[in-house]
């Protein structure tokens, strides 16, 4: 016969219980076994007798923090495999990286690298095969820019995946090519080129990333997260780390295109699984990244006005796409960050509509950036979720930084407009996209919006990362809040986030970290 787990009462601390109410000082909540039985003000809520009693007075209490948009399984891989170019501020620091990592390889191994991001490096350029070819002449090397849309491959690279002066540019992507057509190295949103020859992850890397990523995502106080774009060998090892016990935190999986039709003839649909595995959306991409301007807008890019960014799937075949997934009862996720591209977003699933209604259908656009007034209002009365990422707010919004480079100030001013979409309605899931991944900096950043007017309160923010996450999975009836007969999944955070400054939230650290009604994480 099982015993019934010690009851535990988290005691003293500020609680933001993810529902947009006030926060409540000197709060309890009482966890039973996985669940939360109990909240309120101490004093007013009875402590089951011998209760864990756990202090954590002048700390802030929140639910699990949901990361909405990730790369999870490839975060993973990257820990454990991939030179992390994230922290260099110059092409030659990033260099020295690569020179370190070909000094401990083998002749003709690959090295893979990721997370630069040119405009913070002081030459404020891509990075070129011409950078890396005087020292990897014997090993093919590849480098992806933090949005994961541009690359840069050596000469090495380039010969192996057959790309010649010759090779057209694919039909939804671009090869960069010097006054002499010869490919410098970079491709845009043209990565399969280059993917089909790469060496694949093995079972024994993959589940190894999938520890460590649970290993960060619980010291960042982050007890889910979506993954977007999985291939359905990547779905295979998640199901493997959940058998395995390995996955410690809840995983909503969105399906890579490639996978939908597998999925269709299965007859599975989103929300199959259970409550820590979970078939979730098939995530589609309209567009690119603005970083490697190839979102796609309407008007010129400012910085560059030879191009309007790349459409990287014909819009009747969105249409259709979208009109296929939902007529087999999936949510679809489309990656739409440009004005252009979040309004052939909004058009697919509009007609799908028509179609097909459905209420509740939780349509989602990934990103959606940069918009109009009538495209919020649209999203609005189609029952469209916005799954944004405010971190991007804070890494390139700033006044003469990235974005205001790429689209200008008027457009700028139209760049992640939270409060308009919060004021009109809109459900707003938060997450990260790995750029960086840490919820309590997107929580940050969406309060310390550059644009004044599109500033959030900190309780607004933190429902981004919580219930209306947990929103659009369809999980709200099981987490997201911190109420009774909610799973206790619980953050917490040192210090008193409603206390302190704005401009301080991101530094916040996580205390304890709470799954399940299991500690699976304490700073002490």
């Amino acid at each position: 016969m099982s015993l019934e787990p010690c009851p535990r009462a988290l005691i003293g601390g500020t609680l933001i219980d993810g529902t947009g109410r006030p926060p409540i000082e000197d709060s309890v909540v009482v966890i039973k076994g996985d669940w939360i039985s109990s909240v309120g003000i101490k004093g007013k809520v009875e402590i089951p007798a011998g209760a864990e009693i756990i202090d954590v007075s002048g700390k802030t209490v929140m639910p699990g923090l949901i990361d909405a948009h990730t790369h999870f399984f490839r975060m993973g891989v990257a820990i454990v495999q991939l030179v992390d170019l994230s922290e260099t501020y110059s092409i030659n620091e990033a260099l020295s990286l690569v020179k370190k990592r070909v000094s401990s390889v083998k002749k003709g191994e690959w090295i893979i690298g990721r997370g630069w991001d040119e405009s913070k490096w002081k030459e404020k350029r891509y990075i070129v095969k011409d950078d890396l070819d005087p020292f990897t002449q014997d090993n093919p090397v590849m480098l992806s820019r933090i949005c994961g849309h541009l690359i840069t491959l050596n000469s090495k690279a380039l010969s192996i995946a057959e790309i010649t002066k010759n090779t057209p540019d694919p039909p939804r992507g671009k090869i960069d090519r010097g006054q002499d057509g010869e490919p410098t190295g970079i491709l845009r949103d043209a990565r399969h080129l280059v993917e089909r020859v790469l060496p694949p992850v093995t079972e024994e890397l993959a589940l190894e990333g999938l520890k460590q990523a649970c290993r960060k995502a619980l010291s960042l106080g982050c007890t889910g997260i979506h993954d977007a774009g999985l291939t359905p060998q990547d779905i295979r090892f998640y199901q493997k780390a959940y058998e395995k016990g390995l996955l410690s935190i809840r995983a909503y999986l969105m399906m890579h295109d490639e996978a939908s039709e597998a999925a269709f003839k299965l007859g599975v649909y989103t929300g199959f699984g259970n409550d820590f595995l979970k078939i979730g959306s098939i995530k589609l991409l309209i567009d690119g990244s603005m970083g490697a301007r190839t979102a796609a807008l309407f008007e010129p890019y400012s910085d560059d006005p030879s191009t309007k960014g790349l459409l990287l799937i014909p819009p009747e075949e969105l249409n259709m796409k979208v009109k296929k997934a939902h007529n087999n009862m999936f949510q679809v996720a489309i990656h739409a960050i440009g004005d252009r591209g979040i309004e052939l977003a909004i058009n697919a699933i509009e007609e799908a509509l028509k179609e097909n209604p459905r209420k509740n259908h939780r349509h989602r656009i990934e990103h959606c950036e940069v918009l109009s007034s009538a495209q919020i209002e649209r999203i609005k009365s189609l029952g469209i979720v916005a799954s944004m990422q405010p971190n991007f707010v804070g890494e390139w919004s700033q006044l003469g930084g990235m974005y205001e480079a790429r689209i200008g100030p008027k457009r700028l001013r139209q760049n992640n407009p939270y409060r308009a979409m919060l004021d009109e309605g809109v459900k707003l899931s938060f997450g990260s996209d790995c750029m960086p991944f840490n919820p309590i900096y997107g929580i940050h950043s969406a309060v310390n919006h550059p644009i004044k007017e599109s500033r959030i309160s900190l309780v607004e923010a933190v429902k981004g990362f919580t219930l209306d996450a947990a929103y659009s999975a369809f999980e709200e009836h099981i987490k997201g809040s911190i109420e009774p007969g909610k799973l206790a999944d619980i953050t917490i955070f040192e210090g008193d986030l409603t206390k302190i400054s704005a401009e301080k939230i991101k530094d916040a650290k996580v205390y304890m970290t709470i799954v399940n009604g299991k500690i699976l994480y304490c700073k002490d």
